[in-house]
C-alpha cells in the first residue's frame, strides 16, 4: 500500500485537483499515486501560502501521512497476502 507523503495542487479543465505522491524509491525522482479532485476531500480553493504546480511535504501543511493506493496496488497487496498465507500454512507440522 502506498502512503501519501507529498501533494501538489493543479488545475485541470478549470477545476482544482490534487496529485498524491509517496516517498520515491532510490531509483526514481518521484512516486506518483493518483490525482483526485480537491472537492472530493472537501477542498474548494487552494490553501493560503500554497502555489499551484509545486509539490509539498504534507507534514508542512499540518497533515500526517495517510494510505492511498491505485487499484493495482490493492490487487498486489491481496495477492501477496494470499501467497504469504499459503506458504505459512504449508509450514504447519501436521501437513
Amino acid at each position: 500500500m502506498a502512503y501519501v507523503h507529498e501533494i501538489k495542487f493543479f488545475l485541470k479543465d478549470e477545476e482544482l485537483y490534487i496529485a498524491l505522491f509517496d516517498n520515491p524509491p532510490a531509483f526514481c525522482d518521484e512516486f506518483w499515486i493518483k490525482n483526485i479532485k480537491a472537492k472530493e476531500v472537501g477542498i474548494y480553493k487552494i490553501p493560503e501560502n500554497v502555489e499551484l504546480e509545486k509539490k509539498y511535504k504534507i507534514e508542512k501543511l499540518g497533515i500526517q501521512p495517510f494510505p492511498a493506493s491505485k487499484p493495482i496496488f490493492n490487487f498486489i497487496d491481496i495477492i501477496s497476502k494470499a501467497v504469504w498465507t499459503a506458504s505459512e500454512v504449508r509450514k504447519l507440522p501436521f501437513l
